[in-house]
């Protein structure tokens, strides 16, 4: 009976086996000096969530499984590689505000793996107590790690565990700590003023000259201040939905520019929330990613997009669609460029092109290929495919133990 009571405790009272515990101490007391945990509880969850790992498991059973002291070194050994890690970053406590979080399946060659994107501004906290002037981060949740973004929502306040390998970039790259990090409801209100914090970061850049200065890298961002010409929800062809935004500013309006024939607006992808946020002739700012493809021409993927002066969008706008939009999300920031899979949109010189293109996308369920553009500036723009392999997630229940005989009905699980 004590050993079923063990078994319903989730969490209290949580060993390690004897010879596991006494190989793991070391690192346990390295991380406790360290403060990354206050006591051996943190690891010993860590080693209950390992013995679930997908990738070990097949190993784990032919050695004779957990109840065996051979599968239990194994086990610590593989503990052992991440602690290690762990170990050599130095942590962080990020105070976090976030202005995007996306949830989305990646499909990968060993099938789909699950993503959350989170973008935002972040104070960060050495571990001195010393606090860093706010700064722009994103961070990628990966396999597993996604369901740590469950409970995120956008303007929400939280403080995290994180590493970063470099404090003095535009916009840092938070990574998670390997069983350690999780979004804590924070308190921290001392954060900058969204638009003066893009401004201060990043010089805003005419529409008109992105064509000479595109981006080098998913990382290397463009500032447009722009007027909306077209926000909306566009279907793909597998079902699934991308957000459209198309952009014009004072170097796209003169006399000049239209007499020029030249483009006369960025075309931009993103995800449907923030194509959701804004009507037309709203002025926001917008933090993109620019290419010129010599084929497709200048397409821009917009990861995050603060209001100046916000138009309500209209009442009705297309739901958002269960399907998988990882082709067509300008959230896609985390990942390498995939070539093979694209998403192709006109860039058209008008608002009335545009809202007619909506209307038919809205109307058909496999929609048509785009009409050819006949202005000179009338181009495609592709979308981005994040691909990485995939991981599991599961939850983790397992029995308690003061010494080695209690691990015996970790079998039984």
């Amino acid at each position: 009976m004590a050993k079923r009571n063990a078994k319903k405790g989730k969490g209290k009272g949580k060993t390690l086996p004897a010879k596991v515990g006494k190989k793991l101490d070391p690192f346990i007391q390295k991380g406790i000096q360290n403060g990354l945990w206050d006591d051996a509880s943190a690891v010993t969850d860590m080693f209950g969530q390992k013995i679930k790992d997908d990738r070990i498991k097949e190993t784990l059973d032919t050695l004779g499984g957990i109840r065996t002291e051979v599968g239990q070194m194994f086990v610590a050994d593989a503990l052992l590689v991440d602690l290690s890690a762990i170990l050599r970053q130095k942590r962080y406590t990020a105070h976090v505000q976030v202005w995007e979080v996306d949830h989305r399946n990646i499909p990968t060659a060993g099938g789909d793996r699950l993503l959350c994107g989170v973008f935002g501004q972040t104070v960060i906290e050495d571990s001195d107590g010393s606090l860093l002037d706010p700064a722009l981060f994103n961070c990628g949740l990966w396999g597993e790690d996604a369901a740590l973004g469950d409970d995120l929502e956008r303007d929400g306040v939280y403080s995290v565990s994180v590493s970063c390998r470099d404090l003095e970039t535009d916009v840092l790259d938070l990574r998670p700590l390997a069983g350690l990090s999780r979004f804590k409801d924070g308190d921290h209100d001392e954060f900058a003023d969204r638009c003066e914090l893009l401004r201060e970061t990043f010089e805003v850049s005419d529409i008109a000259d992105l064509e000479e200065n595109v981006s080098r890298g998913r990382n290397d961002y463009r500032l447009v201040e722009g007027t909306v010409s077209f926000a909306g929800v566009k279907a793909r062809r597998d079902g699934g939905t991308f957000g459209s935004l198309l952009l014009k500013d004072d170097s796209t309006t003169t006399l000049e520019a239209i007499e020029s024939g030249e483009t006369l607006l960025l075309s931009g992808i993103t995800n449907t929330a923030i194509a959701n946020r804004f009507g037309k002739y709203s002025k926001i700012l917008a933090l993109c990613t620019v290419k010129n493809d010599g084929q497709y021409g200048l397409s821009a993927n917009i990861t995050t997009a603060e209001g100046l002066v916000i138009v309500a969008p209209p009442a009705a706008v297309a739901d958002e669609a269960d399907g998988d939009d990882s082709d067509d999300d300008a959230a896609d920031y985390f990942a390498d460029i995939d070539d093979d899979d694209e998403e192709e949109l006109v860039d058209v010189d008008d608002e009335e092109e545009a809202e007619d293109e909506e209307e038919e996308d809205e109307e058909e369920s496999e929609p048509e290929p785009e009409p050819k553009a006949k202005a000179k500036g009338k181009k495609k723009a592709k979308a981005e495919e994040a691909e990485d392999e995939a991981d599991s997630d599961e939850d983790d229940e397992w029995v308690d133990g003061d010494d080695d005989e209690d691990w015996d009905d970790w079998g039984d699980d």
